[in-house]
């Protein structure tokens, strides 16, 4: 993986962490690394590629609590570790690719998975970032079903985290991508822009140029 396949949300000065190369982590111990992590999943299914590709050493917590987000906040409060990484359960689990990132972040960073165009933050499919970002911001939005990872990020953001984004392709995905209905999709980006209106008015007039035929998205 190329030093530039890290993305940020924003043009700040802060650094990002350390590159995804073999030769900024030559000496890195992977379990050690890991030792002060744990992977929280939010899942009702019977098949969880995630759970079943994480290493026995690593702690996983499965939550299957109704509500993916209730799922995911109290995966994180019984988990152990410092360090979270949060997954949807049809990942196949990246571990050594988890250690670098864990290796080279400081605990204001968010890094994952980008989200769709035109959103500029991450998915919940494989999401990193310190317990105390976490805490700072209060968790993930629980009276959410979707739309919360795009929610949590903006709240970290602005609590002052930097948000980093990575290919989507970098971890292997088992399910076909989803998408919301009308209905539904008005309704997640009025939740946004309730939340989050000076944010989300660039994102609302991407979209319109969009369904008018003046700009091409990925949301059709």
């Amino acid at each position: 993986m190329s030093d530039d396949e890290y993305r940020d949300s924003d043009d700040d000065d802060t650094p990002g962490p350390a590159p995804l190369t073999g030769e900024a982590h030559a000496d890195l111990d992977v379990e050690e690394t890991l030792s002060s992590a744990s992977v929280v999943v939010a899942s009702n299914r019977v098949r969880n590629y995630t759970a079943e590709s994480t290493p026995e050493w690593l702690e996983t917590v499965v939550r299957t609590d109704p509500g993916r987000n209730v799922a995911r906040n109290r995966g994180v409060d019984e988990a152990s570790g410092e360090w979270i990484i949060v997954a949807d359960d049809d990942i196949t689990f990246p571990t050594t690719m988890t250690a670098m990132l864990v290796e080279g972040m400081s605990e204001h960073h968010v890094v994952g998975l980008e989200d769709f165009w035109p959103m500029d933050w991450l998915l919940t499919r494989y999401m990193v970032f310190h317990r105390s970002v976490w805490e700072a911001v209060g968790g993930f939005d629980e009276d959410r079903e979707h739309g919360g990872d795009t929610d949590f990020c903006i709240r970290c953001e602005k609590a002052g985290a930097r948000v980093c984004k990575l290919p989507r392709d970098v971890v292997p995905h088992h399910d076909v991508d989803t998408t919301l209905t009308r209905s539904g999709h008005l309704e997640w980006l009025y939740y946004l822009t309730r939340h989050h209106p000076v944010t989300m008015a660039p994102k609302l007039l991407q979209f319109a140029f969009q369904k008018a035929g003046l700009t091409r998205g990925q949301y059709g």
